[in-house]
């Protein structure tokens, strides 16, 4: 879709659209507004809460409320879809091209949210927070809301499509010939996130109160500025930056708590493992009211009238120990709503041995992440997580092993994982190369963080670990390849580090052309 006047304007009504976003999965309305009216502190806060409210988009699936995922985890190995799910099959399958729906989908919500950021961050520049009783303080946790928001976004537009337009200015600033964007190098993008960042986690508070989990803190800018560098292989500036997050405000949630499963119950809303997330949430003056579509989609119809559309391959299922607590995060064994028993097969790890008058033997599983459906209860109101502390803690883990190789700190932090987990712990001396503790590491990451959208992402930069090589898809290829219907359908000559570019875009915007999408599909 053009960046067009219809886009940039949109952000205009990010006040509006504050309110509007109580509404749930109804459509946001939109007004126009005179800026010289928002002059008071109250109304930076209403631009900022517009702003978040980009994240999940036009209703329960759009952005991080359901879309967003699609392209991160469907192209991996371990989610899969339903051939109901035609658009989800063509992104499982590796048969996308640019008309596919979702990722045209996903391209406009980025924009979007890039556009009510810059249109809040104008609107705050111009209140005097001081003359009218508040203090540049506040007035700066604002702009860092909203510069961290925009680096978000554009952390996603980059790692889907690489070059992608750059848009750091208001609407009101744009001239004739931002009306068709050409793209911007991703480095100079990524120069512009970092600047966002780091004025983020100089400006925002480490803290905010329970019911404000949902708001950006300095630590989660440090994170996502961390996850950056991770991207860009630049593994001492990641280690440095994550090593600032640990120690602060943030810790594992604990066995004793109820480990991880409890981590992801409907009822835990500002556990201190949180660093970001989207807060669904239907109470009353909840922090960016939203729903999304995890729960309805997780599970299947059979286990509590879910619509099953990101099904797991049983393959999943049969790499977790027996022991591991994340294994209960899977729908390993349940009783139907018809009455009878759904196992895994015991070739996959499972208990089933055949299938029976009371037993069916499960083709897939599915995650229990997101609070199942219940009765026809398809808004998801539970934390969609963005970032969280033991994703820090890998991340630094694998940052310092490329950096000395085998270590004994990287050690300890997957164990700190892995102990929560409830599984033995590892030693150095388990490790005899940069490569063994890379696998290792990787495998945790899978284990612990499937279906919060870190699949695509590990894959690519496993792929540029192992194979010593910006462009390498080595570790994409050898787990993908594998859990496709038809082996023949991934292609050599195609670069599945980077989506097509929407044909909607390329059809509106005459600085771009369809070559631009040659070696991101297969022809």
């Amino acid at each position: 879709m053009k960046l067009n006047k219809n886009i940039i304007l949109l952000a205009g009504s990010i006040s509006i659209a504050a309110l509007s976003c109580k509404n749930g999965l109804k459509e946001e309305t939109y007004s126009v507004f005179d800026a010289n009216t928002l002059t008071k502190p109250a109304n930076g806060e209403q631009a900022v809460r517009g702003t978040y409210a980009g994240l999940k988009d036009n209703g329960g699936y759009g952005y991080y409320a359901g879309f967003l995922y699609w392209l991160y985890e469907y192209p991996g190995d371990v989610v899969t879809t339903t051939l109901t799910a035609r658009q989800g099959v063509q992104l499982d399958q590796l048969t996308y091209d640019a008309n596919n729906a979702t990722i045209n989908d996903v391209w406009t919500s980025i924009f979007r949210l890039v556009s009510r950021a810059n249109e809040s961050e104008e609107i705050i520049k111009n209140i005097d927070y001081v003359a009218n009783g508040s203090s540049d303080a506040l007035k700066r946790q604002h702009l860092g809301e909203v510069r961290f928001l925009r680096a978000l976004a554009y952390y996603d537009a980059t790692s889907l499509w690489g070059n992608v337009p750059l848009f750091i200015k208001p609407s009101s600033q744009y001239t004739e010939a931002d009306e068709n964007p050409p793209l911007t190098e991703q480095s100079k993008v990524e120069d512009a996130m970092i600047a966002d960042l780091e004025y983020a986690e100089a400006n925002l508070p480490e803290t905010y109160a329970a019911s404000e989990v949902a708001r950006a803190t300095s630590g989660a800018a440090k994170a996502l500025l961390g996850r950056l560098y991770m991207r860009r292989l630049e593994w001492k500036k990641a280690a440095d930056k994550l090593a600032e997050v640990m120690n602060k405000n943030y810790d594992l949630r604990t066995r004793a708590e109820g480990g991880v499963v409890s981590l992801f119950s409907r009822d835990n809303r500002s556990d201190n493992e949180f660093i970001f997330v989207l807060k669904s949430s239907s109470e009353v003056d909840a922090y960016t009211i939203n729903s999304n579509s995890f729960g309805q989609n997780s599970t299947p119809w059979d286990y509590n009238r879910g619509w099953g559309n990101f099904p797991l391959n049983l393959s999943f299922y049969s790499i977790f120990d027996p022991a591991d607590a994340r294994r209960d995060l899977l729908t390993g064994k349940f009783r139907t709503i018809y009455g009878q028993i759904m196992a895994v097969p015991k070739q996959y790890g499972g208990e089933a041995t055949a299938a029976g008058r009371d037993t069916i033997l499960a083709t897939f599983v599915y995650n229990l992440k997101y609070p199942h459906t219940g009765n026809y209860n398809y808004s998801g109101f539970n934390n969609v997580t963005i970032l969280r502390y033991a994703d820090v803690l890998l991340m630094r883990a694998e940052a310092l092993n490329e950096l000395n190789g085998p270590n004994q700190e990287s050690v300890t932090l997957v164990n700190q994982i892995r102990s929560r987990a409830g599984l033995t712990e590892y030693t150095l001396a388990s490790f005899g190369s940069k490569a063994a503790l890379r696998d290792a590491i990787f495998d945790e990451r899978n284990k612990e963080f499937f279906m919060e959208g870190r699949r695509r992402d590990d894959l690519i930069r496993w792929s540029r670990e192992a194979g010593n090589s910006p462009t390498s898809l080595v570790k994409f290829k050898e787990k993908v390849v594998p859990t496709l219907k038809d082996p023949n359908t991934y292609s050599d000559a195609v670069n599945y580090a980077l989506y097509p570019y929407p044909l909607n875009e390329i059809q509106s915007n005459t600085s771009l052309n369809q070559s631009l999408n040659d070696g991101r599909v297969r022809r």
